[in-house]
Formats: C-alpha cells, sequence, structure tokens
C-alpha cells in the first residue's frame, strides 16, 4: 500500500469531528486500550469516483473537509462480488469476502444445498443468514459499547446479539411498508381507515381518536395507536382537480427493548425510505413530483439525523453505526438520464440528493464535536446503464434450462441456471435438492454455459460484453467469491458506462436477447474491480492520519475499526489493519 500527504489546495472550512469519553478498558487481548468514540455514516451507493468529481466541484463540502483532513482510499475501497448492498455491507461489517459471509447477492441461497434447490433465495439483508462475525458483535464481547441505529443484518432480536452487555441494536427498516400517493377520499394503513378532505389550502385527515390538518408542501407525523409504526403525509398538490398526497413508507422499529422502542417511537418517529419506489414513479419529470421526492429525501435523511443524535444522547457508545439509503436510491433512477442523455433536470436533482447527504455528513460530524472520529463509507459504486440482458433465455435456447408449463424453470430438465441470488451461475448438480448432473460432469456444462452466454452477449450487444467469468478457487488475494456461485460473472464497462445489467428473469421464448432501457438507469452488480463500482472510504478525527492510500478494500474496514477501538479482529477476517490510516501509538 502506498501512502501519499494530501495537499490542501482550498477547503472552505474545517468541520469539527466526534468526541465523547476518555476511560479506559481491556480489549480483548488483554491489553488496557483507550475508550474512544467512532461513528461510522454508510451512505448507500455513493461511487467514489463521482464524490471526487462533486467535491471538486464544491457540491460536497462536508466530505471534502473530512477527506482533507482524514484518511481515504485514493482509487476507492473494492468492494464485494458482487458490488451490491447486501453482500457489500456484509463484507464491510465482518472483513470477509461472501465466501465466509455467505451473503452473495441482495437474496442469497438457501443452504444447506441438500435441503435446497437452487431455485430457492433468502434475503440477503437478514441477520441470521450472515455466517461471519460483524463488527458490532466483536467489539461488544471485547468489553467496548456499540449502538446500531441501523445497518444491514443488525436486528435486536437476533440470537446471538440479544442481551450482549453494552450492544444496543435498532432497525426500522424491517417489514417496511412501502410508500403511497393519496388523491382520494380515504386510504388504509394497517387495515385502519383514514379520511381525507379538503379544508381550503390543506387538508384534514382522520381516522379516530386522530385529526390533523396537512398543509401544502410541508410534512405532518401521524402517530396512530392502530398502525404499527409512525408515517407522514405531504401534501405535494392541491389544485381545483383534486389532490395528490405523499404517504410515506413505516414499520415498527426493532429495537432493545420494548422502552427503547416506545421512547424511539415517541421522541424520534420512524424512517421514511423509497420514496421513489411508486408507479407512477416521482421522477418523471413533473415538478411537483420532483418536488415530493425531494422533500422525501430530506425527510428521511432528516429522521436518521434525528435517530443517530437520540442514540447517542440515550445509548452513548465507543462505536455507533448508522445508514441512509440516499443517494443510492436517487442513482438508480438518475445516473443513466444524466450520463447517457445529459438530462439537465435530473442532473440538479441529483445534486440536491448528494447535498443532503452531504450535509448529514456534515452535521453528524459537528454534533460529535472535536475530540471523537468518523467514518464515511459507501458499499459500492453505480455506472449508467441502457440496456438489459437475459442470460437464462439463453441458457434455454442452448438446451442448458427447461422452462415448466407454468413458465418457470423445470428444474428436472435444468443443467445451469443464472439465479435470482447474485451474478453468477449455478450448475444443478446432484449434492442440490432436485440436482440432476453428476459431479464429474460439472465443469463440461458449466463451460458450456459461459460460451454460449459469453457468444450470445457479443451478438447482443457487441464484443467484450462481459468480462471473464470469475471462477471460486482461481480468485487473486484481493478478491474472493463464494463458491456457491459456480462461475460469477458480469456486463463490462467501458470506463464510464456498464454495457448490460444481467436478469434472472426468464422472458417469453421468443424474446430478444437483449432490450433497450428507456429511461436509463444507474445499476451496480457485478466485478466490484470496474472503476465506477468502487466505494468511498474516509476516515477522520483522533486516532487517523492524514492523507490517502490505494489497494484499499472493503475487507480491511473492521479490522481498523476494530484496531482504533483496541480490540484484537477476529481470526477469520480477510482483511487486514489499514496500519497507514491509523496515528501511530
Amino acid at each position: 500500500m502506498r501512502f501519499t500527504t494530501l495537499v490542501l489546495l482550498a477547503v472552505a472550512c474545517a468541520v469539527g469531528i466526534a468526541g465523547c469519553a476518555k476511560d479506559h478498558g481491556e480489549g480483548n487481548d488483554g491489553k488496557a486500550a483507550s475508550r474512544r468514540q467512532l461513528l461510522v455514516l454508510s451512505l448507500d451507493g455513493l461511487p467514489w469516483d463521482l464524490a471526487q468529481q462533486k467535491m471538486a466541484a464544491g457540491k460536497l463540502p462536508n466530505i471534502a473537509a473530512l477527506v482533507a483532513r482524514g484518511a481515504s482510499a485514493s482509487d476507492g475501497s473494492l468492494s464485494s462480488f458482487p458490488a451490491r448492498t447486501a453482500p457489500a455491507h456484509a463484507t464491510l461489517w465482518t472483513g470477509c469476502w461472501s465466501d465466509r459471509t455467505k451473503i452473495l447477492g441482495n437474496e442469497t441461497p438457501v443452504l444447506p444445498r441438500t435441503a435446497h434447490t437452487i431455485l430457492e433465495v433468502r434475503p440477503g439483508f437478514d441477520a441470521a443468514a450472515l455466517a461471519a462475525e460483524p463488527v458490532w458483535r466483536v467489539a461488544a464481547r471485547a468489553g467496548r459499547s456499540v449502538t446500531v441505529v441501523q445497518a444491514t443484518h443488525a436486528e435486536p432480536d437476533n440470537d446471538e446479539d440479544r442481551g450482549m452487555p453494552g450492544l444496543h441494536i435498532f432497525n426500522g427498516y424491517r417489514n417496511l411498508v412501502r410508500s403511497a400517493i393519496v388523491t382520494g377520499p380515504a386510504f388504509a394503513a394497517d387495515d385502519q381507515t383514514f379520511s381525507v378532505e379538503r379544508d381550503g389550502d390543506s387538508l384534514l385527515v382522520a381516522s379516530a381518536p386522530l385529526r390533523v390538518r396537512v398543509p401544502f408542501a410541508t410534512w405532518v407525523a401521524i402517530d396512530h395507536p392502530a398502525v404499527r409504526g409512525v408515517f407522514y403525509l405531504y401534501l405535494a398538490r392541491i389544485d381545483r382537480t383534486g389532490w395528490s398526497l405523499l404517504r410515506s413508507s413505516y414499520s415498527t422499529v426493532a429495537a432493545p427493548s420494548a422502552a427503547d422502542a416506545a421512547r424511539f417511537r415517541q421522541e424520534v418517529g420512524g424512517y421514511a425510505f423509497n420514496a421513489q419506489k411508486l408507479d407512477p414513479s416521482l421522477l418523471d419529470g413533473t415538478e411537483w413530483k420532483r418536488n415530493a421526492y425531494l422533500a422525501a429525501t430530506k425527510l428521511n435523511t432528516a429522521q436518521v439525523k434525528k435517530a443517530v443524535l437520540w442514540a447517542m444522547k440515550n445509548h452513548p457508545a465507543d462505536l455507533t453505526i448508522a445508514y441512509l439509503p440516499q443517494p443510492d436510491e436517487a442513482l438508480h433512477d438518475l445516473l443513466g438520464k444524466v450520463e447517457i442523455w445529459g438530462d439537465r433536470e435530473a442532473a440538479a436533482t441529483l445534486d440536491e440528493v448528494l447535498a443532503v447527504c452531504d450535509s448529514l455528513a456534515g452535521d453528524l460530524a459537528t454534533a460529535l464535536g472535536p475530540e471523537g472520529s468518523i467514518a464515511v463509507v459507501s458499499d459500492h459504486g453505480m455506472a449508467p446503464v441502457d440496456h438489459v440482458f437475459y442470460p437464462n433465455l439463453v441458457l434455454e435456447r442452448a438446451g442448458l434450462l427447461a422452462r415448466s408449463a407454468t413458465g418457470g424453470v423445470n428444474l428436472a430438465a435444468t443443467q445451469v441456471l443464472f439465479g435470482r441470488a447474485g451474478d453468477f451461475l449455478t450448475v444443478n448438480t446432484l449434492d442440490r435438492l432436485g440436482g440432476i448432473v453428476p459431479p464429474e460432469e460439472k465443469e463440461a456444462w458449466l463451460s458450456l454455459a459461459e460460451r454460449e452466454i459469453t457468444r450470445a452477449a457479443e451478438a447482443s450487444l457487441g464484443p467484450g460484453a462481459l468480462l471473464p467469468p470469475f471462477r471460486p478457487g482461481t480468485n487473486s488475494a484481493d478478491l474472493s467469491a463464494s463458491p456457491e456461485g459456480d462461475a460469477w460473472i458480469s456486463a463490462a464497462c467501458d470506463g464510464v458506462r456498464l454495457f448490460a445489467l444481467l436478469s434472472p428473469d426468464l422472458p417469453e421464448k421468443d424474446s430478444p436477447l437483449a432490450r433497450e432501457l428507456s429511461p436509463p438507469m444507474g445499476y451496480h452488480s457485478g466485478d466490484p474491480r470496474i472503476t465506477r463500482l468502487r466505494a468511498m472510504l474516509v476516515f477522520a478525527g483522533p486516532g487517523f492520519r492524514r492523507g490517502e492510500a490505494t489497494g484499499v478494500r472493503h475487507v480491511d474496514f473492521a479490522p481498523t475499526v476494530l484496531k482504533w477501538l483496541g480490540v484484537t479482529p477476529a481470526g477469520d477476517m480477510a482483511g487486514s489493519a489499514l496500519e497507514d490510516f491509523l496515528e501511530k501509538p
């Protein structure tokens, strides 16, 4: 690893970084260690190269200030294979690649093989699906106090974390009810009916015993005893033809205790995630919808900030972990429009979302004070894409996959599948439930599938459309993929955009192997070594040096955090502490 000193050219202001307790405890190596406070903030999906562009343009001043006086990965951090939210966060939290975490995608295979078919998947975000120990458990076992405000794979009722001294876990995105647009005289939430009537330029929303006024362009919290969580209403449009009322997403905030859950609900409220996942979309070019989307982004970010500050006050800890789903959701909708279409309105909206994320980082750093430290990370990067490609349709036409009478996959006649769990091919071998391929034939079927898909991708998308398959067991020292995926494949990148996203769907038999996406979108998956898919990793504050390094990997994050806390990392971690980031004792 090469470490160079950052030269400060122009920084408008320095941002104060974290501070808290100075008591002492012992790490799990038995040595006395200073108790220090570190706040980790994960900004989902922020590509490092995009962050660098925006910092250079003065559009991320708070993150730029942290970079200028902290340690960062100069060429981005190597994520996980595939570069998706669940496996990438699993790698960050555990210091292990997917071969140890067993998180292969946002959906991951159900194990063991002998009891489950290659079609079966489970959510890759679940705590119980994570096979390696996360940083919060290792730190808590060593006597450090940890509060997880929100993180993938962190659930307060997980058997291995429940009741652990000094560990407080919250989860506000589990069992989330998605947002909705209300245009009529009533809507339901958890089977509770809310009436809606106009009152001048406002709306009156009522469901006994609650009756509230919702003014135009203002968020109003709805805390009804018959609804599992607090939700929010935003009057986005009202005219003589009617209104459009945005109801935020909601869920029960899982907490360490019933008392914590009640206090969180009363003093924080709830989160407001996924405002863009509506039909029709809030980002379809309509101005009032764009305003509603930005308002929802600001609301969710404000609630995350409120939750973090509440947790720091009520459960002050050596390590606090927080997560923001933005800018990932905005990048999915906007990055393709910005970089492929050159859409100025989309660019302006994306800049506003990034500014909101930047403000959160700055506000939390300021709230921490000058004696603590902060890490701002992202799980993966993002690239624009304007085509989708269907590997399973290729496999069917090559005679390697059979369709059932209902249009699904007939495992009794299928040798190879491109599954929903991640960007990989799986051979339907006899060691899997429903398998038909003898072990000695596995390599032949797999090689045939790779050749057919590569040939079809080049014919449909152009030469070099797919990177060479990435096989478990033949990996570089800097990256490993789970053997649950027999051959990991991904679309190639020309340095700026991906050729296509790879879909696990099985379209109608006469469908084209590739189709154009309109509008284009932002996408992430596959090989994390692609520049656009590299993530950000920044540390700043006491205990961290100033400068930048190359060769940084996500597996190095957890060991670095643990060493900063004075805790010996778990022995099975693939990563190692970034010594060049840490101040010498």
